[in-house]
């Protein structure tokens, strides 16, 4: 079944119209990319005219704005509700998982959450204040871990270094940059790489003690 059968004009009414926006725009975003996504596409799939989509978003940069934000609070109530169950020691490595299980689930969004189509400089408020509630949840992690308080400057920096490498990890196997050997889980690559993090900060360490 297409999407012009599934939504018919019928089922399209003024209260919820920017909710069906959004949710065909999820799906048609999953399916084409950002690139790809239009509004006009999105009008002809669902079968209203451009002027009732206007009316709701007042163009496209605007309705990937919304999309975006509804992802990065997403991510922040998924990163909340499972990272609760974790103990410390559990903490980090389950916390990456939880995160590039996310980008796996939802990967055109997760692109387009971080991706070029929304410059900083004309960020909307409201995807601001989400992106920081996504990150505001790690930096509440690395508190726990490191017994600070969660607005010191050592939290942050190490939130910081925290989201780069999951982040970097997140997009090299998302592009297949970094090859996934055939077997090994997302939990063991993480596990791997955090390994080799401790063993290269156990270098580092050694080295600056016999300067």
């Amino acid at each position: 079944m297409s999407i012009n059968q599934r939504h018919s004009r019928q089922h399209y009414h003024v209260g919820n119209l920017a909710e069906q926006l959004l949710s065909s725009a999820r799906t048609m975003l999953e399916e084409v990319g950002a690139a790809k996504l239009s509004m006009r596409a999105l009008c002809n799939a669902l079968g209203v005219t451009p002027t009732a989509a206007y009316h709701h978003f007042s163009n496209r940069a605007e309705l990937l704005a919304q999309l975006a934000t509804e992802g990065y609070l997403e991510l922040a109530e998924v990163l909340n509700e499972k990272s609760a169950t974790l103990s410390i020691a559990e903490k980090m490595r389950g916390f990456c998982l939880i995160y590039l299980g996310f980008a796996r689930r939802n990967t055109a969004l997760y692109q387009l959450m971080f991706g070029p189509q929304l410059a900083l400089e004309n960020m909307p408020e409201h995807l601001s204040s989400a992106r920081q509630l996504a990150f505001s949840r790690l930096e509440m992690m690395v508190a726990d871990l490191l017994q600070q308080p969660h607005d010191s400057i050592e939290v942050r920096s190490a939130a910081l270094a925290s989201w780069s490498y999951i982040h970097g990890l997140t997009s090299l196997l998302l592009h297949d940059v970094l090859q996934q050997p055939a077997g090994v889980s997302d939990q063991r690559i993480i596990e791997r790489t955090l390994a080799a993090f401790e063993v290269l900060f156990r270098g580092h360490a050694a080295s600056i003690n016999t300067v």
